[in-house]
């Protein structure tokens, strides 16, 4: 039977930019965002521990050594449904590695360095799937218990078999982090994004501004950092790639801090908790407007500051 083009879901356009030079062995380097968001500044509080996303993209690098040590031994290939999640494309490795390359002295590190990663393979080579290989990621990742879940990936049209599938995901608190599409201001948010029982996020620059191709749209949560972002990618490898579907797993990254160091929360909770501390766009033209910047630039939450 041949997929109709509704049924199908794909990676979010992204530029990449492979990056020579580094490698697993060199000392150690941080993104532009570690830095400018001074997020070390909370590894102090919790660094993810204990938490478990679930990455459902093209697969891991499970042999990367700045991400091996994170990765859950039971990931899942619904491509090719076998318990093998190899990355044949090199952006699921991306965002596993934004999120939790470990903080070892040597290639780069993720956000949350002691979150573990919990790969799923929900999309093919070319970044393509079925939507029937995304609900089932998400209802597998549901059975293992994760507390997380990140989809980077989209489609324009809704799906009641996937909207089924994160209110199930939802009911049972997992938070669920979906990048908001690459196609423009002009054009809505895409799907699972634009779910209200996820949390959407577009992307910013290293100026803190508000990317062009980000969507935009009502139903935005956040922005996060989205260009140029340094991360793991296959064969020991690292490049530099731009889209929401970077700026997606940092906000995830900035939750799984949130968890270890704060606690586990819903969506809502955590949504008022991160709204309270978000960065505003000095922009005239998007700033205070929530179609433009949701809650604002998240950035991880200091624990000292909260009150009972």
């Amino acid at each position: 039977m041949t997929l109709l083009k509704r049924d199908r879901v794909s990676l979010l356009p992204y530029i990449k930019e492979n990056i020579y030079g580094l490698n697993p062995y060199t000392d150690q380097i941080t993104g532009w965002e570690i830095n400018k968001l001074n997020v070390k500044d909370y590894w102090k509080y919790g660094m993810g521990e204990g938490v478990k996303v679930a990455v459902i993209d093209t697969g891991c690098d499970l042999d990367h050594p700045d991400l091996k040590d994170n990765l859950l031994d039971n990931g899942y290939d619904f491509i090719n449904d076998n318990d093998d999640p190899s990355d044949d494309n090199g952006h699921g490795s991306h965002v596993a590695g934004t999120i939790a390359a470990s903080n070892n002295g040597l290639g780069m590190v993720g956000v949350a360095p002691k979150a573990k990663i919990l790969p799923i393979k929900s999309l093919a080579g070319d970044g393509s799937g079925g939507l029937k290989s995304i609900v089932l990621g998400i209802l597998w990742a549901v059975e293992q218990k994760v507390d997380i879940i990140t989809m980077s990936l989209g489609t324009p049209y809704h799906s009641k078999a996937l909207h089924d599938a994160v209110k199930l995901a939802h009911s049972r608190g997992i938070l669920l982090f979906c990048a908001a599409g690459n196609s423009g201001y002009r054009d809505n948010i895409m799907y699972p994004a634009r779910y209200p029982e996820t949390i959407s996020i577009a992307a910013i620059d290293e100026k803190l501004n508000r990317t062009d191709f980000s969507c935009s749209g009502n139903s935005l949560d956040f922005l996060a950092p989205g260009h140029n972002i340094l991360s793991c990618v296959p064969d020991d490898s690292y490049a530099k790639m731009s889209g929401t579907s970077m700026s997606n797993p940092f906000a995830a990254g900035c939750a799984a801090l949130a968890f270890s160091s704060v606690g586990k929360m819903s969506r809502r909770k955590l949504i008022d908790l991160f709204s309270k501390y978000t960065l505003k766009l000095k922009d005239p033209s998007h700033a205070g407007i929530v179609k433009y910047e949701g809650n604002g630039i998240i950035v991880p939450i200091n624990p000292s500051l909260l009150h009972n």
